[in-house]
């Protein structure tokens, strides 16, 4: 069995300019064999940032907080630097800790798709396709999703309406095969990030995600459009043979 934790970045709505740019889901893979000794890992990192930065184990780790405070008082204890620093040491962890796992990456840039109206259900298709795949031609095994909270009815139609039509473009030629998504189990399950590890370290991939592909100048001296890099060698990147990074675009 695999389990995929994900979380999104970005709002699924059309760019007004007011809004967020971009829309993007990011999906950790792993496998039922290495989920005690990743939560034992994950258990670990919290230990280290109670240790090293003063938080509180029991305080969420959220990327963009880490970066912009809004709510999170136990941040406001930490030196900026330092929270960016715990931020680049997480996404170093991410990758060690997942070492045996995937990450599936999503990302649209909503000026590049102007005809979309909503994004969700394009991301969650593209998302859910991959994680499909994946299951069928790289490991043969079945697989289940965890997701931070979000739109559960859409998502849930969605992945029961996938398992009977989903129409896949041929990869030579025109027109479409039917493709019926039969290796995921169950509906989407939703946790909410601050209960789960596993949801937190997606949130940490989906963000610096998000930092990649648009970088802030105030942040360049924390180098923060690089965090991403770390996450390198754990990339599925069959996912968009198009794109160097398996990032899927459209």
């Amino acid at each position: 069995m695999q389990f995929m934790y994900v979380d999104e970045s970005g709002d699924p709505g059309v760019y007004t300019g007011s809004n967020s740019p971009h829309f993007i889901l990011s999906g950790l893979i792993l496998s039922e064999t290495e989920w005690n000794r990743t939560l034992r890992e994950l258990s670990d990192f919290k230990r280290y940032c109670r240790d090293t930065y003063g938080l509180p184990i029991g305080t969420e780790l959220h990327a963009s907080e880490l970066i912009r405070i809004k709510s999170i008082d136990d941040y406001r204890k930490i030196r900026k630097a330092d929270r960016l620093r715990l931020l680049e040491d997480f996404t170093q962890n991410v990758a060690s800790i997942f070492r045996s796992g995937k990450v599936l990456n999503v990302c649209f840039d909503k000026k590049s798709h102007p005809k979309l109206a909503e994004f969700q259900t394009i991301a969650w298709t593209r998302l859910i396709q991959r994680y499909d795949t994946y299951l069928r031609k790289s490991v043969n095994d079945q697989g289940v999703i965890f997701a931070d909270d979000t739109d559960e009815p859409l998502i849930r139609q969605l992945l029961r309406k996938m398992r009977a039509y989903n129409p896949v473009p041929n990869q030579y030629g025109g027109g479409y095969r039917m493709v019926p998504t039969d290796r995921i189990l169950e509906d989407v399950i939703m946790k909410a990030s601050d209960r789960s590890y596993f949801i937190q370290a997606a949130d940490a991939v989906a963000h610096c995600l998000y930092r990649r592909e648009y970088v802030k100048g105030s942040l360049r001296k924390f180098r923060v459009e690089r965090y991403f890099d770390h996450l390198e060698p754990i990339l599925l990147k069959k996912a968009a043979a198009s794109d160097p990074l398996g990032i899927v675009r459209k």
